[in-house]
């Protein structure tokens, strides 16, 4: 028991008239209520510490389905840039093979209009 405490109780028996077993009876009585006003509020600061623990268990589990939503948004986000890249490579390649067709079929119908230039002029 603190001196403070101890002082307090003297002065209440000074105040109540208490001596021998009385006031002996009356300061472990006393003691008796302190501690476990004290053990109740240790309880206290137990069982709230205990919640603020599981508050913020539960707010770190949260912030970590959070940050796994935003980490599979993005990689669907990133693989969908992906897959639009692809098809637009695609389609470019597409096209410079048909353009190359194109010319190649342009440089093909020239030869022949050359060769039917020259049979022309050769059986004239």
């Amino acid at each position: 028991m603190s001196s403070t405490s101890f002082q307090q109780l003297k002065k209440i028996e000074e105040s109540l008239g208490l001596k021998g077993p009385d006031l002996l009876s009356f300061v472990r009585e006393q003691q008796s209520l302190e501690r476990e006003e004290k053990e109740r509020q240790r309880e206290k600061e137990k069982r709230d510490r205990e919640k603020e623990d599981k508050r913020l268990e539960k707010l770190r589990l949260f912030e970590i389905a959070q940050k796994e939503k935003e980490d599979e948004r993005l990689e669907k986000m990133k693989l969908l840039e992906i897959e639009r890249v692809r098809e637009k490579e695609k389609e470019r390649f597409k096209f410079e093979f048909e353009r190359a067709e194109r010319k190649k079929q342009e440089k093909e119908r020239e030869r022949k209009r050359e060769r039917e230039k020259e049979s022309f002029f050769e059986t004239a």
